[in-house]
């Protein structure tokens, strides 16, 4: 196994970020070591992710695709086929891994050397501070599928699933940190509107969810952990009564249909 892995974004914005601060600050447990290399038509998005991040930028597609490993795909969808066309020809030796929402591994292999090795992984912002999700795709990385796989395993819970579940997948994970933002946001507020100081409603919204996080995750069982702390005619059920009368759980399921539908409308 080679010393050092060179990794390659083609595209350094937002979740090209998150991972290379992820990468930068729990990466030591990779085997091999990562090394990052960077592109981006934006010299400011280059220079942002080398000064903060520790990548190092390169001044061509082409070059980072002959500096690199394996190469990993942070464009827009939209942006997708041009960002490809530019190094298409440098690819086939390379493992490519896509984190564009809604670009399946066969509309990117129409646009590669045939024989190209795919696969494609959507990972959340929370990747940044090590505990993040990353929904996978071995697609066509056949014997290289193992040891990419393993690379984000510092970042966080790598999770498999079939490619033609990754919209619904990528809804829960990715946009699942826009949601339980939401959800903390609003509980800040209904603390404060019992008449608790602003950073103190703070503190305790967002302790009272990452303590529940640990809780489920340690149990398995979010039922349990609800049923455990909603004492019969107690404040807890009271408080759950108006969330169910306020169709909270519907809610939530149409947020993600609606998120869904909207990652479709767009392929």
């Amino acid at each position: 196994m080679s010393p050092v892995l060179n990794v390659g974004f083609l595209g350094c914005g937002h979740i090209a970020s998150a991972l290379a601060q992820g990468w930068s600050t729990f990466g030591a447990s990779a085997e091999p070591p990562v090394r990052l290399f960077g592109y981006d038509i934006r010299a400011e998005a280059m220079a942002q992710i080398a000064a903060v991040h520790g990548v190092t930028p390169v001044d061509s597609p082409q070059a980072l695709a002959d500096q690199a490993d394996v190469v990993i795909v942070a464009v827009r969808p939209s942006e997708v086929p041009t960002a490809l066309a530019a190094v298409e020809t440098h690819l086939l030796e390379r493992p490519i891994i896509s984190l564009a929402a809604t670009v399946t591994i066969a509309a990117l292999r129409d646009r590669l050397p045939t024989g190209a090795r795919v696969g494609r992984a959507i990972p959340n912002v929370a990747v940044a501070r090590g505990c993040g999700l990353v929904v996978w795709a071995d697609g066509t990385l056949g014997d290289r599928a193992e040891d990419l796989r393993a690379l984000f395993a510092p970042l966080g819970t790598v999770v498999d699933v079939p490619e033609h579940l990754f919209d619904e997948a990528t809804v829960v994970a990715a946009c699942g940190p826009g949601f339980t933002a939401l959800f903390i946001e609003a509980f800040e507020e209904a603390g404060v509107a019992v008449g608790l100081d602003w950073r103190v409603a703070a503190e305790l919204a967002l302790g009272a969810v990452a303590g529940t996080v640990e809780l489920v995750r340690h149990t398995g069982d979010t039922g349990g952990v609800r049923r455990a702390v909603s004492t019969p005619g107690g404040m807890t059920i009271a408080g759950i009564e108006q969330l169910e009368l306020a169709r909270l759980r519907p809610a939530l399921m149409a947020a993600v249909r609606a998120a869904v539908d909207r990652g479709r409308a767009k392929k």
